[in-house]
């Protein structure tokens, strides 16, 4: 909570300000804590420089103490090797002598000595031996003259006894030596030491040899660079890397990490010589590398060594300590490592040990140290903050508790009075106060929400603008310019230019027959005659009839004899709907007529060809009939030479405007011309209560049509503008006059099937037909379209299956409806049939129409059958001609 009162005026108006219109927390925090880190900030500042100081000699003393170890074992090294020549120049020269010794010095552990030479004063007195490791051989004389490093090119000294002499180290390769399993090259890298050789008398004799492998010094060193090394860190993070150079600066070796595979490891510099430049390999010695001159710090550390002098280079402020700073070096310790001849005799520097310090110890140090200085300045200001927070806290208690109500009402958008016990006088005022304002803050909401009630409703009811004019569409019925139609207007167009025959798929109601119709008037038969037949609304015998015709006397009542569609469509296009509805017979003769374009009427005996164009259409998969065997797959490639798929109309949804505005024209137009026939025929008949001019849509009337998925296609959406036109009032069709739902729909279908029940196909005008149909006791035996007679089945054995449940007494109606909860569902004419469908336990669609009577359609018996589907009152089974509606019994 923050307290505003009227600020001072003056230079200071900008800190006044700022620190007034702070909370008590933020005050006393303002003034302490300052005050704390102005304290800890001088207590870190004198003590952390000298802190730091003392770490840094600390580390550099304990760097130099390590070089200085790896430089007293290496000198230990070469004082061994040196007495152990002494001790083999005191005994016999003899070959086999000295053989049996390097052996025996080989099996102990200690050193390895790769050569061992001796040279006399008679040419033909000196030989060479090589330790290998497994097996010491003697190397013939001219394989050792061969090699340009070999000993003998070399031995020379001083004379003295006891005096030992040093060479730089070496690279010897010796080719072509005999071994136990042949021959092979042996290369070696080694520090030779040579001492003169004296008989008993005193005597000089010759020179004798003695070479040590530079591995054993790496070895060592790579042994103390390690972290459990035995004065390493402390800490197993040190990094240490140990670089072996001679006096005149050429890096020969670099330490290595002590594993099982270091005997194994060849000598080798590319981990210290990252990052300098300079001359690679010296006669000699082919691994040795030398910087260049630029690098004054490295020349320095060698110019040192050279004078015996030991040191460190330390890292400097923006300076480059090692190469180019490829490798990271924080610190470099360097020692000479010196040799003493005799046991009198001054030193001689072999060479120099710098030790690279890349773990960065000092720095890591530092860093820990101001870990240390943050962690106790953020403690002190922690505790100090917590302490100034509770008396905060205490004081501003009540404060904070106004506050913590009005975030939870803010939180959970609710503008409720505040309710609070007793608190002090001012803090009452103040919620006083407020509940004042969330009063008029309701009122305001209330009126707004009411404002934006009113106008969404108006705007609900505002009529759509823009809507496609009559004159606009097409008259072919094929309304819409959505991609789905323009391409469907493509594929029509094309088909029309070929004499194929097409077959239309698609979904009920979706405009089959006005894209049948449409393909024919475009097409070069648009003036013949186009004929519809349904061949699912006629049972077997009288669609072969209707399809192929009969002659005079063909049965009992053919008294004149019947072209039949295909002969009646000459010239033009005969649609055949419902295909996939047709029985295996009429498939048959439908294959037949496709493939020889002849045909042959009932009771004639000759073919009779024909020139009509056929379109099929079907609402179902014929390819997945045609798989599963209840549709003839020779028929189905026969009708799908062109295949034109008509589009749902959920997937046109942007049609639907267009529609709308057509089927309002249309039903407007139907209503005014039978409205002129009614006055035509009762001159004083009363107006109809459909509206003379075309309403408007409103929006929501809009919405609501393009939100709905239109399960029943256009045909639904034309149902549901009838009826909306029929009943609403006004000259806007508003949301409520819009009814939509399967139960609406399936109401919209049962009545145009029930308007339009089963009528006899049109015949174009002048021809005659004839329209009546044999019945079913007078009529012979059906032909099929080849003159071959079918075999009616006998009586009694039309392949309805029997319920399991025949045997018992069936449910009333009364006892149906109480159980599914279908009462006032079923319509008259189910209500008539129930019990003898239950009595029956299945039934089809032709035995559903002979019980109905009344000369039901088709449609209107599928749509009755599937009624019972949805009220659950039967199942569905089979496919095609053979499905079957078995009654399920309910169980009270």
């Amino acid at each position: 909570m923050r307290f505003y009162r009227t600020l001072p005026q003056g230079s200071s108006l900008e800190l006044t300000a700022f620190f007034m219109n702070r909370s008590l927390a933020s005050r006393m925090l303002m003034l302490g804590l300052p005050l704390l880190a102005l304290v800890l900030l001088v207590i870190f500042a004198a003590t952390g420089n000298s802190i730091e100081s003392i770490l840094d000699r600390a580390i550099a003393r304990n760097a130099q103490l390590q070089s200085q170890a790896m430089r007293l074992a290496l000198e230990q090294a070469l004082e061994e090797t040196r007495n152990q020549l002494l001790i083999l120049a005191a005994g016999s020269m003899d070959e086999n002598d000295m053989i049996k010794r390097l052996n025996f010095r080989a099996k102990a552990a200690g050193l390895h000595y790769r050569e061992l030479a001796f040279e006399g004063l008679a040419p033909d007195n000196r030989y060479l031996l090589i330790n290998t490791g497994r097996e010491v051989l003697s190397v013939p004389l001219r394989q050792a003259l061969a090699s340009p490093t070999g000993p003998f090119h070399s031995i020379s000294g001083e004379q003295r006894a006891g005096y030992v002499s040093l060479a730089q180290p070496v690279e010897a390769v010796y080719s072509m030596v005999p071994t136990t399993n042949g021959t092979r090259t042996i290369s070696l890298q080694v520090l030779r030491f040579t001492t003169p050789v004296h008989d008993a008398g005193g005597a000089f004799v010759g020179y004798l040899m003695l070479s040590l492998d530079l591995k054993e010094l790496r070895d060592i060193v790579s042994t103390y660079s390690a972290p459990d090394a035995p004065i390493a860190a402390s800490d197993e993070d040190v990094r240490l890397r140990t670089l072996f150079f001679d006096r005149d600066g050429w890096m020969l070796f670099q330490s290595e990490a002590p594993d099982a595979d270091l005997a194994q490891k060849e000598l080798a510099t590319d981990g210290v010589r990252a990052g300098f430049t300079g001359d690679f390999g010296r006669p000699g010695f082919s691994n040795a590398f030398r910087p260049g001159a630029e690098y004054i710090r490295y020349w320095d550390m060698a110019s040192d060594v050279h004078e015996g002098r030991s040191g460190q280079l330390p890292l400097y402020e923006n300076g480059t300590l090692w190469g180019n700073n490829q490798l990271r070096v924080e610190r470099v310790s360097y020692a000479p490592v010196t040799f003493h001849p005799a046991a009198q005799a001054d030193a001689v520097v072999l060479g120099g040990l710098a030790v690279l310090d890349t773990s960065f110890t000092t720095t890591r140090t530092g860093l820990q140290l101001m870990g240390i200085y943050a962690i106790s300045f953020g403690g002190g200001m922690l505790l100090l903050g917590l302490s100034l927070w509770w008396l905060a806290r205490q004081t501003g208690s009540s404060l904070n508790a106004v506050t913590e109500k009005l975030e939870l009402s803010n939180s959970n958008g609710s503008d409720e009075d505040l309710c609070m016990p007793q608190m002090p006088r001012e803090l009452e005022r103040l919620k006083t106060g407020i509940n004042a304002m969330l009063a008029r803050l309701r009122h305001a909401a209330e009126i707004r929400r009411r404002q934006e009630a009113e106008e969404d409703a108006l705007q609900q009811r505002e009529p759509v603008p823009d809507l496609p004019h009559p004159e606009d569409l097409p008259a072919n019925g094929l309304v819409g310019t959505s991609p789905a139609m323009l391409l469907l207007y493509e594929n029509v167009r094309k088909a029309a230019q070929a004499m194929a025959d097409v077959l239309v798929v698609g979904e009920t109601g979706t405009g089959k027959e006005l894209v049948s119709e449409a393909i024919h008037k475009l097409s070069p038969r648009g003036a013949g005659p186009f004929i519809t037949i349904n061949c699912g609304a006629l049972d077997e015998s009288l669609l072969m009839d209707t399809l192929f015709g009969h002659v005079k006397g063909a049965y009992t009542e053919a008294r004149a004899s019947r072209k039949g569609a295909f002969l009646t469509a000459q010239g033009g296009t005969l649609m055949l709907d419902e295909v996939g509805n047709a029985a295996p017979k009429v498939q048959q003769a439908l294959l037949r007529a496709l493939s020889t374009r002849r045909i042959r009427p009932l009771g004639s005996d000759e073919d009779v060809p024909f020139d009509t164009r056929i379109i099929a259409a079907t609402n179902a998969s014929l390819h997945e009939d045609s798989q599963n065997g209840s549709f003839r797959e020779d028929l189905y490639y026969r009708l799908a030479v062109i295949t034109i798929n008509t589009p749902p109309l959920r997937d046109r949804k942007a049609d639907i405007p267009s529609l709308i505005v057509y089927f309002l024209s249309e039903a407007l137009t139907a209503r005014a011309r039978q409205k002129a026939e009614a006055a035509a025929n009762r001159p004083g008949a009363a107006a109809q209560s459909m509206p003379q001019a075309m309403p408007q849509v409103s929006r929501g009337a809009m919405d609501k049509l393009l939100e709905y998925d239109w399960p029943g296609n256009v045909r639904e959406l034309k149902n549901s503008i009838t009826r909306a036109l029929t009943f609403h009032m006004g000259g806007v069709l508003l949301a409520e006059d819009i009814q939509l739902g399967q139960g609406q729909a399936l109401q919209g279908e049962i009545m145009q099937a029930d308007a339009g029940a089963a009528r006899p196909p049109e015949l174009p005008r002048g021809q005659q037909a004839q329209r009546e149909a044999p019945s079913a006791a007078a009529r012979p035996a059906a032909f099929d379209s080849t003159g071959a007679e079918a075999q009616a089945p006998p009586a009694g054995q039309d392949g309805a299956a029997l319920s399991p449940d025949q045997g018992q007494t069936p449910p009333t109606l009364s006892d149906l409806a109480r159980t599914i909860d279908a009462a006032g569902k079923l319509n008259r004419r189910l209500e008539d049939a129930w019990p003898a469908i239950v009595a029956a336990g299945s039934i089809n669609r032709q035995e559903y129409q002979a019980m109905a009577g009344k000369n039901i359609s088709m449609r209107t018996a599928q749509y009755d059958l599937q009624l019972l589907v949805q009220l659950g009152l039967v199942r569905k089974e089979g496919r095609g001609p053979a499905q079957r509606y078995v009654v399920l019994h309910a169980k009270a």
